[in-house]
């Protein structure tokens, strides 16, 4: 048996799903081929899509907001009529790989299958899984037999036109790393970390979009002597320049690292934008949650869903460096680690992989 996953290089977050479901496949002797869908579009289309999605998310956020809004009214057709392009190459591709079943974990990938689907050119099991914490435009009408989504969201997910048998509440799919804990004092000696002295954990995505250099710079203020923030700028390569050149106290700036799981495991507070991903590692992580609502669209979603649920607060940009004091004071993040647990329970990969199993074996029924 062998498995196709499909992402797109829209962000780091779809290809962490994709990678996590990998993992937890293999545990069970199975190989998976992680490949970015936008390959299939012709000529040069998937590179502008995404260079295109990059530069806007980074530095036109208000306009990416504006484009999800008018995508959700229309069921993100633009990219639907865009991406299905791709289904002409991605056929003959599954066909030739042998695939027991394929799993998508982003929207533009999923069009291209139900493109294929409506051809009557898939023959083999789809599982759909969702990286955010509502059903996005376009999700529902993929309509994708199985569907694996967040805890808590059927009803939104059946109020879109999926049925209830096509859905499994899997969570979003993060790897093992992340359900387990190094434990603080040795997180921060395999890092080189003061063992003493809080530290607080900044990350806006692996494009270091969002103000983090202004929370850099009034955290640095704000936290007491020995306090210590460690800014994930990922990709962003001007914005890790910028913070070296300010030369703040406590602020260590980190470039795109694969130890994020070790960083949280260190930390006692992580401040982030609200991706599906890094917010469902964090839960994962049971680290107490500040959001940035720094670009709006599904992310505002995911804001809505994990601080409705008490699994992380928000406030206004300028608030938040107060906030962070006051949490890490307080004691308060207790209850947020209870509603983690509830909201997150560990090994949400392992239950997308026993979703695609179910599919395989004729399990379940597809819709």
């Amino acid at each position: 048996m062998k498995l196709l996953i499909l992402t797109c290089s829209t962000g780091g977050g779809h290809t962490s799903a994709a990678k996590a479901i990998a993992e937890a496949a293999r545990r069970d002797g199975v190989e998976s081929d992680i490949v970015d869908a936008l390959q299939f579009l012709p000529g040069v289309d998937g590179k502008l899509i995404s260079h295109g999605h990059t530069f806007v998310y980074r530095h036109l956020p208000r306009m990416f907001g504006i484009g999800y809004r008018f995508e959700r009214r229309g069921g993100a057709r633009a990219f639907r009529v865009e991406c299905r392009r791709g289904a002409r190459s991605l056929g003959p591709y599954i066909a030739a790989g042998g695939y027991a079943a394929v799993v998508s974990v982003h929207i533009f990938s999923s069009f291209m299958l139900a493109k294929l689907r409506d051809r009557g050119e898939l023959s083999i099991p789809v599982v759909n899984v969702a990286t955010d914490y509502t059903c996005s435009p376009g999700f529902a009408e993929c309509d994708l037999g199985v569907n694996c989504i967040p805890r808590g969201l059927s009803g939104e997910f059946i109020s879109h036109g999926l049925e209830a048998g096509q859905l499994v509440e899997t969570g979003i799919p993060v790897s093992s790393c992340y359900d387990e804990c190094a434990g603080r004092a040795e997180a921060r000696r395999m890092l080189g970390l003061e063992e003493s002295g809080p530290l607080v954990l900044l990350m806006c995505g692996s494009m270091g979009c969002g103000p983090m250099e202004w929370l850099a710079g009034e955290l640095s203020r704000a936290l007491p002597e020995g306090g210590m923030i460690a800014a994930l700028c990922g990709t962003n390569k001007k914005l890790r320049a910028a913070l070296d050149s300010d030369g703040l106290p406590g602020l260590m700036s980190i470039g795109y690292t694969q130890q994020v799981s070790l960083w949280m495991d260190a930390a006692d507070l992580i401040i982030s934008k609200p991706g599906g991903l890094t917010s469902s590692e964090a839960m994962a992580k049971r680290l107490p949650m500040i959001i940035i609502d720094a670009v709006p669209g599904c992310e505002t979603k995911n804001l809505e869903y994990l601080t409705a649920r008490g699994c992380a607060v928000t406030a206004p940009t300028e608030e938040i460096p107060g906030l962070a004091l006051s949490l890490l004071r307080s004691g308060a993040a207790g209850s947020m680690r209870a509603n983690m647990e509830e909201y997150f329970p560990h090994g949400s990969a392992g239950r997308v992989w026993d979703a695609v199993c179910e599919v395989t074996e004729g399990k379940r029924v597809l819709v």
